[in-house]
C-alpha cells in the first residue's frame, strides 16, 4: 500500500512539474503583449532615472511593446524595493537600480525584501565613484588633501544606503579626511548643491557630473577604480597617488520580482542585449560618458550573491 502511495505521489510531482513548465512556456509564447514598466528607485533627474529613460525606447523597439519609466524615490530606494518583493512576477514590472544599493540598504536596518530573492535580468553599465570639487576650489587631488588636513569638509552623498554612501565612507576613511556628510535624494541634488557652492565636494558616479564637468563648473579630482576612466583620462586613481582604497563600482541593471519564469527572463534579457548593442544607444551612452559593459542574467546573479559578504564587512561603518 505504501509503495502504491509513493508511486502515486511521485507521479503527481512529475505531472505537476510538467504542467508548471508547460504553463510557463505557454505564458512566455505571447509575452510581452502589454506595456512594460521600468521602476526607477530614485527621483527624476538623477543618473539612475536618466539612464532608465535612455534605454527604455531601445528596449521598447526590440520587445515590441511600450516601455514606461515610473519613479519610486524615497528612503534611498527602500520603499520601492519593499514594494517590489510582492509585485506580480509576470515580467511586466522591472526594477532598475544602481546595484548594490539594495544590498547596502538591507544591512542598514529592517527591510521587507531580500535582493537575492529578486530575479536578475541584465546589467549594461559599470561606473566608478568620482570625487568632485567646484572648479574654483581645488585644481587637483593634492590641493584637496592639503586643504582637508586643516578643516572638516562638507560632502554630498546621493542618499543614505546608496552606493555612494558606502563608497564615500570607505573613500574618506582611506584618504584620512574628516567630513560632515549631507545626504540628498539622488545624485542630481548633491551635484547641483556643489555647483552652487553649498558643499565643499561630492562623491557621485562619474556619469552624474558629466554635464557640469564639461561646462567647467565642476572639477573631477579622484576616480575610485582599479584603472582610469576612458572618458576622464586625466583623473588619477588612489593607487596612482600611493593609496590602497577598495573600489565600489556600481552596476546599472534590471531585475524582475521573485519567481519570474525563466522563459520570460530569457525574452527580457534578449531585449536588453539588443538594446544595448543598438548603434543609436551606444552613441547616446558615449555622449553621457557611460562605460558600457554587459552582464547576462546568470553573470548578474553571481555578482549579486558575491556582493553580500563584501557589504557585510562595512555594516558597522554604515550604521554609525
Amino acid at each position: 500500500m505504501m509503495k502504491h502511495v509513493e508511486r502515486l505521489t511521485g507521479l503527481f510531482m512529475v505531472v505537476g512539474l510538467a504542467l508548471f513548465f508547460v504553463s510557463s512556456s505557454a505564458s512566455a509564447q505571447d509575452f510581452p503583449k502589454k506595456p512594460i514598466k521600468l521602476i526607477a528607485t530614485a527621483d527624476v533627474g538623477g543618473g539612475e532615472d536618466t539612464e532608465a529613460r535612455g534605454i527604455a525606447p531601445f528596449l521598447q523597439k526590440y520587445l515590441g511593446v511600450t516601455v514606461m519609466v515610473e519613479n519610486q524615490g524615497g528612503a534611498g530606494g527602500k520603499i520601492a524595493f519593499d514594494k517590489f518583493q510582492k509585485t506580480d512576477p509576470d515580467g511586466y514590472s522591472m526594477i532598475v537600480s544602481t546595484f548594490p544599493k539594495s544590498v547596502i540598504i538591507e544591512y542598514m536596518g529592517k527591510v521587507a525584501y531580500r535582493t537575492k530573492d529578486f530575479t536578475p535580468v541584465y546589467a549594461w553599465a559599470l561606473t566608478n565613484q568620482l570625487l568632485v570639487g567646484h572648479a574654483d576650489t581645488w585644481k587637483n587631488i593634492n590641493e584637496f588633501l592639503k586643504d582637508a588636513k586643516t578643516r572638516t569638509l562638507s560632502g554630498g552623498l546621493s542618499g543614505r544606503g546608496s552606493t555612494t554612501h558606502l563608497a564615500g565612507l570607505v573613500a574618506m576613511d582611506g584618504l584620512g579626511v574628516k567630513v560632515n556628510w549631507v545626504p540628498y535624494e539622488g545624485s542630481a541634488g548633491s551635484v547641483a548643491a556643489l555647483a552652487g557652492k553649498h558643499l565643499d565636494f561630492t562623491l557621485c558616479l562619474s556619469t552624474s557630473a558629466t554635464s557640469l564637468i564639461q561646462a567647467g563648473k565642476l572639477r573631477p579630482l579622484l576616480l575610485f577604480g582599479d584603472e582610469r576612466d576612458p572618458y576622464l583620462p586625466d583623473v588619477p586613481t588612489p593607487k596612482e597617488i600611493g593609496l590602497n582604497i577598495p573600489s565600489m563600482p556600481a552596476l546599472r541593471g534590471a531585475e524582475t520580482p521573485p519567481n519570474t519564469s525563466p522563459a520570460i527572463v530569457k525574452i527580457l534579457e534578449a531585449g536588453f542585449e539588443k538594446a544595448v548593442k543598438d548603434p543609436a544607444f551606444v552613441d547616446w551612452a558615449k555622449k553621457r560618458k557611460m562605460v558600457l559593459r554587459s552582464f547576462t542574467s546568470r553573470e548578474f546573479g553571481k555578482i549579486l550573491l558575491d556582493t553580500y559578504p563584501q557589504v557585510e564587512k562595512y555594516q558597522k561603518m554604515l550604521n554609525e
